[in-house]
């Protein structure tokens, strides 16, 4: 399992590695679901855990490929994307997006519901991204710097990790807008159902498991160390946690 990054409280990363100078995180920004029906998966979300859907991304604003819906309860957030179109019905839609599209089919058929990437605020995207480079971590889209007018702009860097999942670095201190450019905000209006029964109420997301293939935990594990500059804080084994059946390295 990859080491677990703490949202709460918000305390600067490890020291520094001998790659690149590191710079802090400040938590998880979001989680980045690929699924079959977001606005399904939004709902869900919505009416049975208390999210709120806070910004949309689609047909209205201008994504003939994909359909995303940002919900947020406290400080999780969720973003749910889903194909709008097959793999045979692309012909009008953008290269870049058309390439994203076949990303999302292909992760579906093969994991289902599933996330792809888990986002992390950070202070300085070019900082963490280039050590992780300089450690070997593999490239998904290098330092790229995003406007939206007089709301300011958003840094993005993406990185892969084990499967086909990724990080994404994010750096929000020059951006004022609720999540990210190109999303539309809606109205946080209540579920109906959330009206009449007790809030569901999230704080944080505490940690994220990674769960591994027979001995590969420990190169997971070295990874985050080496590349991101996460340490450990805790492990367990088999000795500790098992059953007369089972038994669970962490």
């Amino acid at each position: 399992m990859a080491p677990a990054a703490l949202t709460p409280p918000r305390e600067t990363s490890p020291p520094p590695t001998t790659q690149a100078e590191m710079s802090s995180y400040q938590g998880y920004d979001h989680v980045h679901w690929y699924v079959g029906n977001a606005k399904q998966a939004a709902a869900y979300y919505i009416a049975r855990m208390g999210f709120e859907k806070i910004a949309y991304r689609g047909l209205e604003t201008g994504s003939r490929g994909l359909a995303s819906y940002v919900v947020r309860n406290g400080g999780v957030t969720f973003v749910l994307t889903s194909p709008l179109r097959g793999l045979s019905m692309l012909h009008d839609v953008p290269e870049d997006e058309r390439e994203l599209v076949k990303e999302v089919h292909k992760h579906l058929e093969t994991h289902g519901d599933a996330v792809k990437d888990v986002a992390f605020e950070v202070d300085d995207v070019e900082s963490i991204y280039n050590a992780a480079i300089s450690a070997g971590a593999t490239s998904i889209k290098a330092p790229d710097t995003i406007h939206e007018g007089k709301l300011g702009y958003i840094k993005t860097a993406t990185i892969q990790t084990y499967g086909q999942t990724t990080h994404t670095l994010i750096e929000r201190q020059n951006y004022r807008g609720l999540f990210f450019p190109g999303f539309r905000l809606e109205p946080t209006t209540k579920d109906p159902l959330n009206l009449i029964l007790p809030p569901v109420t999230l704080e944080a997301i505490d940690h994220c498991v990674g769960n591994q293939d027979w001995n590969e935990m420990d190169d997971v594990c070295a990874y985050y160390e080496k590349a991101l500059g996460f340490h450990r804080f805790w492990s367990v084994d088999d000795k500790e946690m098992c059953t007369e059946f089972s038994a669970l390295k962490s």
